[in-house]
């Protein structure tokens, strides 16, 4: 019996043994890796900084930097750095590389002013910034040649990104019409005449005549026959007699 008791002892204390051993690895080289940090640096804030104030930053920290490539960026400035990896706070041990991304800004464009330009021109210019030609319309304008550019939408001096479209409006001239015959006519007809035609009514006067009657138009300007943008006024001398 005292034999079969020892064996027992002895087994359990082996057994226990070996368990204690297994414990013990499995916590100094599972869990306490996994539950300690991997390092004992804190990865700086380097936004903001330029590649040179950064090399110098993690450099004293023994760690090693790496430019990773551009980004756009609207908050950070060009040329600064926008990204990093690890984030800033990180705990990491020495030699770890840490990978920067440099800011190309906000890729942000100032639209030109392309007025008095033709379209393909100005199609040239915006295809080299990066912009596409949306709609094209057309109006009537007294500045402006025919064919040539009023205006864009969004229009001169905006800030727009490459690929946004750009619609333009392109200037038809003015139309010229034929003015019509006045002199002989009253002034009454003559006044409806004017607005059939497109045209306004300019300055009135009156002066003193025995070749018409009262009320008659004697001289008109622009004269009849003439080409005059439409919308323009037509002067009117009309016969009076004296008092």
């Amino acid at each position: 019996m005292y034999y079969n008791g020892a064996k027992i002892f002895v087994v359990s204390f082996i057994v226990s043994l070996f368990t204690s051993i297994i414990v013990c690895v499995l916590f100094f080289f599972v869990i306490m890796p996994l539950t300690k940090p991997s390092g004992d640096i804190v990865v700086p804030d380097l936004l903001g900084s330029t590649t040179e104030q950064a090399r110098v930053i993690t450099e004293t920290r023994g760690l090693l930097l790496v430019v990773g490539g551009e980004e756009e960026d609207e908050k950070i400035g060009e040329n600064l750095i926008c990204r990093q990896t690890p984030l800033p706070g990180s705990m990491v041990g020495r030699k770890t590389t840490v990978t920067v991304f440099i800011s190309k800004g906000s890729g942000k464009l100032v639209l030109p002013d392309f007025k008095g330009q033709g379209l393909s021109e100005a199609t040239v210019k915006l295809s080299e910034m990066g912009l596409k030609v949306g709609e094209v319309k057309s109006e009537e304008n007294s500045e402006v040649d025919k064919d040539k550019i009023i205006s864009t939408i969004p229009p001169a001096g905006s800030r727009v990104k490459k690929g946004d479209v750009i619609s333009v409006v392109l200037s038809r001239g003015v139309e010229l019409v034929k003015v019509p015959r006045l002199i002989g006519k009253s002034l009454s007809t003559a006044k409806r005449l004017i607005e059939n035609n497109g045209f306004k009514v300019g300055n009135v006067s009156w002066e003193v005549s025995i070749d018409y009657n009262v009320g008659i138009v004697m001289r008109q300007s622009p004269g009849a026959g003439r080409m005059a943008k439409k919308g323009s006024a037509i002067n009117l001398v009309v016969a009076t007699v004296l008092e």
